[in-house]
């Protein structure tokens, strides 16, 4: 069992063979951070000492000789003597905040919380230990557990906080972080990523300084603007060495991500929910969770991060693979679809050996634009006159699968479901609506909503036997109110969103077992792992572009392994950025991911549509060994991309390469594939061969590129020498 307690010391040890958590029971009274990093084979020696209190201090007791202004807490609140950025903020009837719990007991067992109407965090086949510490008040008898989930075989730990309201009075709780997390230090750099529509997920670091750092979502979502997740490295960490830990919320919400540095240099770092948009009414005998958030650490760099994250990712996915090779409609069809347009996309995908045809916006009634109708899910039968099934047949009877374009979340004001249920979406009591894209979301909180998209949702599916959905989200929450919630409730709205998103989706995967759910928000604006338990792929971005798009990818890559990313090839001018690039520029990209289009694929030249065949071909010969791949950036953030594909099995590797600018000195780089195993010998598709040692130290030479904005992808193969 990897868990030790020394009743003495009080010290609890939780650990695998990568990784370590101390936690101390100060005094029993309270938990206590004491260390959290590379596996330690024994913590006898991390036990806090009494420590004279500093100036502005709460004063230490004869029982208790210690100051809780500066005590490294596991979870903590103010109004008790600590100043810092709380874990948690509890009023009692009285409107009062109720102070630091105390310690009571612990529980250890071999099972994962995974709570019900929470995204599943840990597979069933997942070994793991969790630890629960029981904390209480006892004026208010509110009961809250500390969560702490090791995975036995990875460097990963979840930590959430459970409270119960054994009292007789309801109970206010106005934070509720998931994890803090006391460090010694202020010796580090954050990382995080920031970004916006067709321009997701860019790096950014900043140093730690005195004060709050603060990274959240007012938006109702997880958002393109920042994710749910913060890494703390150490000042000399690169790509490939040094150490860093981070977490990131398992959720799809508000969100909030805060690091303090306090007046004695020291470190916390909180994640959890954000507490403006945030309160809970805990009631009597009722109880309420907190998302889980997940903790990492490792010393061989970011990419050694990446490589925790990507396992915790590949556990979480749903049973239903990915869908590669995908046409779909929007970029050559826009709205205008119609069904002899998609017929012929059909016949297309059948010559071209594609696996998927999907109709994206526009299918639908009165759907000529953004302005169009969203809500009703009816054909529009003067673009479709005989529906959406023939077509689905058709696709079907040529051994492809068939899908749609859905954003269940919306509904228009001209639309029939709105017109008979305007209490259906979220709004201010006797104020206009606001609308974005024209559109307003559906309160996905009441139960009834949810009932009503379930139903029309499994009926769209089963009528038109659809194989796929692409699942979009174009549009922020505001004014987040309703009339069903009582006033004092209102605070509740937010989270209640979330849990019944996670419903709905949860629902409809067991009505719809075998149906593919691609996550879309405009793009990646709602890539989080908790969407991912629920959707096997993400449409990455808007902008197709391959070489902005090879950025938007390298910076997802931080947390997410590239099997989840869906890619198209789309036609040259780009439509967002005007860039011309050739079909293998584009091609290439997409390798990387799930391999789809966005283009006519017969208006290609003879040369081209060759290309596109050989590639297809190659892909499909490809995608099982992808699909569990390790993947590692090669180079620092920036214009250039790099990045190494391996196999699990290290018998087949994939070199891309996105140079950017051309350069008019024109020399051989030398690029260190550093991943590779030192032993094996690798040959390219020239036959030339390369010690596995010799491509990882000294690099592979690549010629360099004669224009701007080519891209390269060189495959590797294992071969054995006599």
């Amino acid at each position: 069992m990897p868990v030790t307690i020394d009743q003495t010391t009080g010290l609890i040890h939780l650990y695998n063979d990568q990784i370590s958590y101390v936690i101390q029971l100060l005094a029993h009274r309270y938990p206590i951070h004491r260390y959290f990093g590379r596996r330690l084979t024994t913590c006898d020696h991390l036990a806090l000492t009494p420590q004279r209190p500093h100036a502005f201090a709460a004063d230490a007791t004869p029982d208790f000789p210690y100051s809780v202004t500066s005590l490294p807490f596991e979870y903590a609140t103010i109004g008790s003597g600590d100043y810092r950025q709380p874990g948690y903020l509890i009023k009692d009837t009285h409107q009062q905040w109720l102070p630091l719990l105390t310690y009571q007991d612990l529980t250890v067992t071999h099972q994962p919380l995974n709570p019900a109407e929470l995204p599943t965090t840990v597979a069933a086949t997942e070994p793991v230990t969790t630890l629960q510490l029981h904390l209480s008040d006892p004026v208010t008898a509110l009961n809250v557990d500390l969560n702490y989930t090791i995975f036995e075989q990875r460097a990963l730990l979840l930590r959430s906080t459970t409270f119960h309201n054994n009292g007789l009075e309801t109970l206010s709780i106005d934070h509720a972080a998931s994890l803090q997390l006391a460090l010694p230090t202020a010796d580090y750099r954050v990382l995080t990523l920031a970004g916006t529509h067709a321009h997701e997920a860019n790096l950014v670091t900043a140093e730690l300084h005195p004060g709050i750092q603060l990274y959240r979502s007012l938006r109702g979502t997880s958002g393109p603007q920042q994710q749910p997740f913060t890494a703390l490295t150490a000042k000399s960490t690169t790509e490939f060495s040094g150490e860093v830990l981070a977490s990131a919320l398992v959720w799809s919400g508000n969100f909030e991500s805060s690091v303090e540095v306090d007046q004695y240099g020291r470190t916390r770092f909180t994640l959890g929910l954000e507490p403006t948009t945030f309160s809970w009414q805990l009631k009597p005998q009722q109880s309420f969770q907190t998302p889980e958030a997940v903790l990492t650490w490792s010393d061989q760099g970011l990419n050694g991060l990446s490589q925790n994250w990507h396992a915790f990712a590949q556990q979480l996915l749903p049973d239903v693979p990915a869908a590669p090779l995908v046409l779909n409609t929007w970029e050559t069809m826009m709205f205008d679809v119609s069904a002899a347009k998609v017929t012929s996309f059909i016949e297309q995908a059948a010559s071209f050996k594609l696996a998927t045809v999907v109709i994206d916006d526009g299918w639908f009634t009165n759907r000529h634009g953004e302005h169009g109708q969203l809500g009703d899910w009816e054909v529009d039968r003067t673009k479709f006159p005989a529906g959406l099934a023939p077509l689905s047949t058709a696709a079907h009877q040529l051994g492809l699968k068939f899908g749609l374009w859905v954003e269940p979340e919306m509904v228009t004001m001209n639309s029939h479901l709105y017109q008979q249920h305007p209490d259906w979406v979220l709004r201010y009591i006797d104020r206009d609506p606001i609308t974005a894209r024209h559109q307003l979301v559906l309160d996905l909180s009441q139960s009834v909503v949810r009932q009503h998209l379930l139903t029309t949702l499994i009926q769209l599916v089963k009528t038109n036997q659809l194989d796929y959905l692409k699942w979009d989200f174009n549009r922020h929450l505001a004014q987040v109110g309703n009339t069903a919630l009582p006033s004092a409730q209102q605070g509740e709205l937010s989270y209640r969103y979330v849990l019944g998103l996670y419903d709905l989706l949860r629902r409809l995967r067991a009505a719809c077992p075998e149906l593919v759910i691609e996550n879309c928000s405009a793009g990646g604006g709602r890539l989080d792992f908790g969407l991912l338990t629920f959707t096997p792929q993400t449409w990455l971005s808007d902008l197709t572009d391959p070489i902005d798009r090879a950025t938007i990818e390298n910076g997802f890559s931080y947390l997410f392994p590239p099997t989840v990313f869906s890619n198209h090839v789309s036609a040259s001018p780009n439509a967002q950025n005007g860039r011309q690039t050739t079909l293998i520029t584009r091609l290439n990209l997409n390798w990387c991911g799930q391999l789809g289009f966005e283009l006519e694929l017969k208006t290609l030249s003879n040369k081209e549509q060759d290309q596109l065949r050989q590639q297809i071909a190659a892909y499909k010969t490809w995608y099982p060994a992808l699909r569990t791949a390790r993947f590692y950036r090669l180079l620092p953030s920036g214009t250039a991309v790099a990045w190494l594909i391996i196999s699990a099995d290290a018998q087949q590797a994939i070199l891309f390469y996105s140079p950017g600018l051309s350069s008019a000195v024109k020399t051989t780089k030398q690029l260190p594939l550093r991943y590779l195993p030192d032993e094996r010998t690798y040959a390219l598709a020239d036959g030339t061969t390369y010690l596995g040692a010799e491509l990882n130290q000294f690099g592979l030479p690549l010629t360099p590129s004669a224009q701007d904005f080519t891209t390269q992808l060189i495959k590797l193969h294992a071969v054995t020498q006599n």
